[in-house]
């Protein structure tokens, strides 16, 4: 009885797959940290996504052997060393061929740095992890219970930043000291060395700053004179520092920048998403971020977003009364594409001209010209349409008037006849799987 019912559902399964045509909605990956050597660029990513580039504009999307959230990422003797969930450590000396390394843990680590001598790796419950090579891992005393989000090698010594308003110092990797900061219960990360002192972000656009990594002093909350209101309690996710500029960069896709340690300004909006992880080099910075977001600045305060809006069509045609679909992708430099038709916000520059009746799809309303704006993430995509008459010439005579009747029959048979073929089509696909059905279950009778 079982395996009959077995087949039962497996039937309604097959049927459901004839009747109905629904295509999955890919996910862009949120990519979590970069990492640059002097020549290429790695990114690493949700579900094992690694990414590399030369330049930081064209990107390729690579393959590792892990299905498992990727955190971090750094270049260190050598070789690129990128961990994440579960204890992952893998290596690469170029970024495309991965290996395997065994942490000795399960829990998941977030931060890795290193310093020409040993390679620190942080994570879960104040797990602190070292390494002479980032090949062979062994685990150290802990001082923290709380989650450690970075660590970094900064002028000379080792910090680590994690929940809970956690800093370590260590000027081996080995021992490591906790610092009690005066200050409110917030999440840091981010870790720059500015050539003067060292600067940790975090939450609430909280910034911290010390001269010996012992002392720490907050940066007032209203630090940015225009537009603050905005900003109040987002939270930074990454610093960077280039020549004489620190940036800061996070949620909603914030982005500030000190210039000369006197003024904060609050750059361009370039993104929505947030931004997770910068880097910078002598010509340009580079972010990475949510749902496979990048973005590049080679000038300063000017940001390029790197995905793009494409439609299906690049113009669109239809006659009054009639409906057509549409659909927009978004474009990632990675070579993937995004159906996101649905998250889409939607303007006609004419309403009597056409509409957008339902999500992905235009109505034609009138003869004339328009144009649908989709807007996402910040960026503008516009559609051009026409709308054309049914008929060229309203005082057509009655012989045109006739042919177009004729053709329109025509047409009219030529569906007819389309949709009788697609439903014996459909039938005798049934009638099939109901043979094979009956088959088995006779077969299984047979055996009971």
């Amino acid at each position: 009885m079982k395996k009959i019912l077995y087949l039962v559902m497996l039937s309604v399964i097959v049927f459901n797959f004839v009747f109905v045509a629904a295509g999955d909605i890919d996910k862009a990956p949120n990519l979590y940290d970069i990492a640059f050597n002097g020549e290429s660029y790695v990114v690493v990513g949700e579900n094992g996504t690694v990414i590399t580039s030369y330049d930081g504009f064209n990107w390729t999307m690579e393959n590792i052997d892990t299905d498992k959230n990727l955190y971090g990422v750094t270049w260190v003797m050598n070789k690129f060393v990128t961990v994440g969930e579960k204890g992952v450590i893998y290596t690469s000396q170029d970024g495309k061929e991965w290996i395997e390394r065994n942490s000795g843990i399960s829990s998941d680590i977030y931060g890795i740095e290193g310093n020409g001598d040993k390679v620190i790796a942080v994570g879960d419950m104040g797990k602190i992890l070292v390494s002479p090579d980032g090949t062979m891992w062994s685990r150290i005393r802990m001082i923290v219970n709380e989650v450690l989000n970075e660590v970094k090698w900064v002028n000379g010594v080792f910090l680590a930043v994690g929940n809970d308003k956690v800093i370590l110092f260590s000027d081996d990797g080995i021992y490591w000291e906790e610092i009690i900061v005066e200050h409110s219960d917030i999440d840091l990360k981010g870790i720059i060395w500015n050539g003067n002192e060292y600067v940790v972000a975090g939450e609430n656009m909280n910034i911290l700053t010390s001269e010996d990594g012992m002392e720490w002093t907050s940066i007032d909350s209203d630090y940015l004179e225009d537009q603050t209101e905005a900003y109040l309690g987002k939270n930074i996710k990454s610093i960077a520092w280039q020549e004489n500029r620190l940036i800061a960069a996070g949620e909603d896709g914030i982005i500030v920048s000190l210039k000369d340690g006197e003024t904060w300004t609050l750059e361009m909006e370039v993104t929505e998403k947030s931004i997770l992880s910068l880097v910078s080099s002598e010509d340009r910075i580079v972010g990475v971020g949510e749902d496979g977001i990048i973005i590049v600045s080679e000038n300063e305060g000017e940001w390029e977003n790197l995905t793009r809006l494409v439609a299906d069509l690049s113009e669109y045609t239809l006659l009054e009364t009639e409906e057509k679909s549409f659909q927009v992708l978004i474009e990632f430099p990675f070579n993937m594409k995004m159906d996101i038709t649905r998250y889409i916000d939607y303007e006609v520059s004419d309403e009597n001209v056409a509409a957008v009746e339902n999500v992905g799809l235009i109505k034609g309303l009138s003869d004339g010209q328009s144009v649908i704006k989709a807007v996402y993430d910040g960026q503008i995509l516009e559609i051009p349409v026409t709308v054309e008459k049914h008929e060229e010439n309203l005082n057509q005579d009655e012989d045109d008037v006739e042919d177009d009747v004729d053709e329109e029959g025509e047409e009219d048979s030529d569906e007819i006849l389309d949709a009788i073929v697609e439903i014996i089509i459909r039938l005798t696909i049934i009638i099939a799987l109901t043979i094979i059905i009956m088959f088995l279950v006779r077969k299984i009778k047979k055996k009971n």
